[in-house]
């Protein structure tokens, strides 16, 4: 019986339409299983179920095991397997896959237990190829109704996803871990071999694998994407984090048994950029090891600089000190030169000490120096040391304990570089402690020995613990240090010594409470070998004590300062000071140079100085100056606080102050400004130009605003157009002279990028993009700009500017800005240009050859020059008078009355003045020879420069001289020509008289006398008369 399972038969219809139909054409009476109707009821049962749910199941009965399923099993066969596989027997069904499946049916149906496979392989043939596919399932028992096994039920559901995603995702970890873990790949290469020794083993999914540089030849073989080998090639891009293009392609090759679908393109995605992230990593790795190469190189080169530089100052030193010493020893020195000369000497020797410092420290870092290994006593070296420094350490107050421990032993150490460690610690400690304690401590142990130097000084803040050793770095300036002199040098080549001596050196320290550094030295043994190298150049003690005992010096040198005020001259004017001279305050650190400028400005001021801020600010709100000189680098409060501290205090904040400082250039000068001060002194100063300094200060300081002192006094100094804006492009200021000059002021505002007055981008793109870059560059910290450009006035026109620009960095307590100057030098290039068309003019005007040239060229000259319509006026050779105008030549009568009567005007009456604009320019050459005129008339009333006057003139009198010029080489030809005719005649004439004479046989006057009276009575030219009678021969009636 054929046909669909009826509902009286126990047997459902399917529940897809396409079984509904493999049903009905199914002929079952060829199955093993036989028509429908005649199968028993557990089978229709079974059947029942399995048709009927969602879940894949097979029913396998009788016998031959023919096969049964539901729509979910379907989807296990494939296309190539469905729906022939309906009632036909499972072995002829899966023959692919039968020796492993086969003993399991034979097992259930011999009685056995019901089976159950877990994400069991299976190469299966469901869509035309052998491919790789996982699956659960169980097989179990279905009895007849006496209890025997008349089938097998099948349920099963296919893993292959999950299973191949668990595994794809294992080896892409595995990948990770490869290319990133551990020790990290140092070029690409590496990280293509540790790619490659992952991935081609795993050829489940990939018969094969390689990583392809996307350059040269093999990127073009990558790109061709063949098919070889019996798998077709994919191409999978690695591209970097970052980066726009592909650095390498992945080329897979894939393996026909699992397709090149979704899921392995993810998996192949997912590999390329782990490469992609450790060939990332290299590039970093590589830029950074480039940049730190690059930032070593710079590190010599610096060393070497000042190496060399240290080198070439030692011998002007010389030069100086021996003079110096030279004097010092001779006799007859008063007590002003002595202290001049003792001055020059303390400092010269204080600059030696710099410079042996710098190439102590190049020699060190270069490996110029190497340990000279001795047998040491160390307590004596120490004590030794430590007995130097005492008087000076205890001139100033300061309590000084040495302890050393009985060691009980000697060390092995180089004594030059031990005594110079030692020397930089308690130099170091005895600045940074300006009371309290200062102590130095030796002791050992079986391993080694420890030399500390602790104080109860200032202490060193967190922030700058890590970078104490580093070379050239000195801590900030709000502190109570004795001095800000030094180079930071001395701490580096410290630890540089330890690190020779086989030592380390630590430090321990509490901001405000002291420091304690601590060097850690081995015992040693006896060298091996001599030193190859010289060790570091002793330095005495004595150049380290003569820095203290300057530190020391300030209280006798403040009172030498003093003292030297005894001869008082008279001075500007502002008396507030007990002579009658203004006060001023100087605020400096170092003592030879408080006493240098107090005795330059003692005849001028009331001089009262100061060792840091602090002193000063005090001094100050007990007795205020009239003016301020104070350094900027200072101990506990450097120049700039001053200026910021006298500028919040509303008694102070109208006080002049002027920064002295060693630092110069544009940028540090612009921050001393920008935080208040009123000027800026560079180091070295010529005192002459110092006092000047003053004076100015001074009295530009009683009309400052109390409101806005540091921009008054910006904006005041300053006379060409200026813009101040914030870090952002923001403009917070236009002065007087930039709206006078272009008309934009802060009411047109706010004005922010892109301003007002930059040329559009539409008519000058590529401007428009400068002026962009040039804001970028501002806002990024470009220290100074200096540029030339067109911009807007606001009223209309175009202005060329030469803009100056500066910026300044954001502080702690101000926001960062820029200032530029915008001088218009419109009129310079404009008159540059004039002068070069001017040149070009008067070249053609000498050039022309004729009247009408050198009109024509004047006409479009002056138009083109001066801007306006030209009208010229000339008298020709015969006396005319020649009218040119825009429109040709014109009689006078038909000019318009204003160019009529410019081109009449009086010469320089200005009778054409609209206020200060004129209409028009009356270009008169000094000859009248040919009394030649121009006149310019302007489209609009307009301001006619000195310049364009000036150029005018000159073109007047070339153009006068090129017509003059002109009108007379024509007359001098006219004359010629006469003077030719009448030679001519002449010669004709006489000609005429001989013929006469010789046929009449008259004489000349009879013969002249007959041609005159042929001439009157025929009324022609005696010439041609005489003319006719030679050619004919005929007498002067007839001929």
């Amino acid at each position: 019986m054929n046909g669909v399972p009826r509902a009286d038969l126990g047997v459902p219809a399917p529940r897809s339409v396409e079984m509904q139909e493999l049903f009905a054409r199914t002929d079952w009476s060829a199955t093993p299983l036989g028509p429908v109707e005649t199968w028993p009821d557990n089978l229709r049962s079974i059947v029942d179920i399995c048709l009927s749910s969602g879940f894949p199941m097979l029913v396998c009965w009788g016998p031959e095991l023919a096969m049964v399923y539901n729509d979910g099993y379907r989807a296990l066969l494939g296309r190539s397997k469905h729906p022939g596989a309906l009632g036909r027997p499972v072995a002829q069904v899966w023959p692919e896959v039968w020796d492993v499946i086969g003993p399991m049916f034979e097992g259930v149906l011999g009685g056995g237990p019901a089976t159950w496979v877990e994400d069991e392989l299976l190469v299966v043939d469901r869509f035309g190829f052998l491919e790789e596919a996982y699956f659960t399932w169980t097989y179990g028992a279905i009895h007849d109704a006496g209890g025997t096994v008349a089938g097998i039920l099948n349920v099963a559901v296919e893993t292959t996803d999950k299973v191949l995603a668990v595994r794809r995702a294992g080896v892409a970890l595995e990948l990770f871990e490869a290319v990133t873990a551990g020790p990290p790949p140092e070029s690409r290469e590496q990280v293509r071999d540790r790619a490659l020794e992952v991935l081609r083993p795993r050829t489940a999914d990939h018969l094969d694998v390689d990583l392809v540089w996307l350059e040269g030849d093999a990127a073009g073989r990558a790109v061709s994407g063949e098919t070889d080998g019996g798998g077709d090639v994919h191409l999978v891009p690695v591209i970097e984090p970052g980066l726009a293009r592909p650095t390498a392609l992945l080329r897979f090759r894939a393996n026909p048994r699992r397709p090149w679908d979704a899921q392995l393109r993810a998996y192949a995605d997912l590999c390329a950029s782990h490469v992609a992230t450790a060939l990332s990593g290299v590039r970093r790795r590589t830029d950074d090891r480039q940049r730190q190469e690059a930032l070593a190189e710079l590190d010599v080169a610096k060393s070497d600089f000042f190496a060399n530089v240290s080198h070439e100052l030692r011998t002007p030193l010389a030069l100086i000190t021996g003079p110096v010493s030279d004097a010092l020893a001779a006799d007859g020195l008063d007590d002003d030169m002595r202290r001049r000369f003792e001055m020059i000497a303390r400092n010269a020797e204080r600059l030696t000490g710099l410079v042996d410092r710098i190439l102590d420290l190049t020699r060190v870092e270069a490996g110029a120096v190497e340990p000279h290994w001795a047998v040491v006593d160390l307590v004596t070296v120490t004590t030794g040391v430590a007995a130097n420094f005492r008087p000076a350490i205890e001139r100033l107050g300061i309590e000084f304990v040495v302890e050393c421990d009985d060691l009980g032993r000697e060390a092995h150490v180089d004594v030059d570089m031990y005594e110079r460690i030692l020397l930089n610690l308690l130099s170091n400690a005895l600045k940074f402690t300006p009371q309290g304690r200062i102590g130095i401590r030796l002791e050992g142990d079986a391993e080694g020995y420890e030399v500390s130097v602790s104080d109860t000084g200032i202490g060193i803040p967190e922030k700058d613990r890590d970078h104490v050793f580093d070379r050239f770095r000195q801590l900030a300036g709000s502190d109570d240090r004795r001095s800000r002199e030094g180079a930071g040098i001395g701490l580096s080549i410290v630890r540089q010594l330890v690190g020779l001596l086989g030592g380390r050196i630590s430090v321990d320290s509490r901001e405000g409470r002291g420091s304690t550094f601590t060097v850690r030295l081995p015992w040693g043994a006896p060298p091996t070998r001599s030193a190859s190298r010289p060790s570091i150049t002793p330095r005495p003690a004595e150049s380290f004590i003569s820095e203290a005992v300057a530190w020391g010096r300030a209280h006798h040198d403040d009172q030498g300062a003093q003292d030297a005020r005894e001869t008082p001259v008279s001075g500007p004017s502002g008396p507030s000071g007990p002579s009658g001279r203004p006060t001023l305050l100087v605020v400096e650190d170092n003592p030879d140079m408080r006493w240098h400028v107090t005795r330059h400005l003692r005849g001028d001021y009331e001089v009262v100085t100061s060792r840091d801020g602090v002193e000063a600010l005090a001094q100050m709100r007990a007795a205020r100056p009239d003016i301020v000189l104070a350094d900027v680098m200072m101990p506990r409060m450097d120049g700039l606080t001053l200026v910021r501290e006298i500028r919040e205090d509303p008694a102070l904040r109208d006080v002049p102050v002027v920064l002295l400082s060693a630092r110069a250039g544009v940028e540090a000068s612009t921050i001393g400004l920008t935080m208040g001060a009123d000027d800026y002194v560079v180091k070295p100063f010529d005192p002459t130009e110092l006092r000047a300094r003053l004076a100015a200060n001074l009295v530009r300081a009683q009309s400052r605003s109390r409101d806005a002192a540091w921009l008054r006094g910006i904006l005041g100094a300053i006379q060409d157009p200026l813009i101040v804006a914030d870090a952002e492009g923001t403009v917070v200021e236009l002065n007087e002279a930039f709206t006078r000059d272009y008309g934009w002021s802060l009411a047109d505002g706010p004005f922010t990028p892109p301003y007002p007055w930059w040329i559009p981008a539409e008519e000058a793109p590529a401007e428009y993009e400068a002026h962009a870059r040039r804001i970028e560059l501002l806002r990024t910290g470009q220290p100074f700009l200096d540029e030339h450009y067109r911009i807007r006035r606001k009223g209309g026109g175009q202005a060329w500017v030469h803009t100056r620009a500066a910026s300044v960095p954001e502080t702690p307590d101000h926001s960062g800005f820029v200032l530029a100057v915008a001088r218009d030098e419109t009129r310079e290039r404009e008159a540059r240009m004039r002068r070069e068309l001017a040149g070009r003019i008067a070249v053609d005007l000498a050039a022309a050859e004729g009247l009408d040239q050198a009109l024509a060229t004047a006409v479009t000259g002056f138009t083109v020059l001066f801007d306006g319509e030209v009208t010229l006026r000339v008298a020709d050779d015969k006396g005319d008078v020649v009218v040119l105008s825009p429109r040709g030549r014109v009689r006078p009568s038909e000019l318009d009355d204003t160019v009529r009567e410019g081109l009449e005007s009086l010469p320089r009456a200005h009778d054409v003045l609209v206020g200060d604009k004129r209409e028009g320019l009356l270009l008169l050459p000094s000859s009248q020879d040919s009394q030649c005129r121009a006149w310019v008339h302007f489209d609009e009333p307009r301001i006619v420069g000195s310049d364009e006057l000036i150029v005018g003139d000159l073109l007047a009198q070339t153009f006068g001289q090129a017509v003059d010029r002109v009108v007379a080489s024509r007359a001098r030809a006219e004359k010629e020509h006469q003077l030719e005719q009448a030679i001519e005649s002449h010669r004709l004439i006489g000609h005429a008289v001989g013929v006469l004479i010789e046929r009449h046989r008259i004489t000349a006057k009879q013969a002249f006398e007959m041609l005159r009276q042929a001439s009157l009575h025929r009324n022609i030219k005696l010439r041609e008369i005489a003319a006719r009678v030679v050619e004919s021969g005929q007498d002067p009636d007839s001929a």
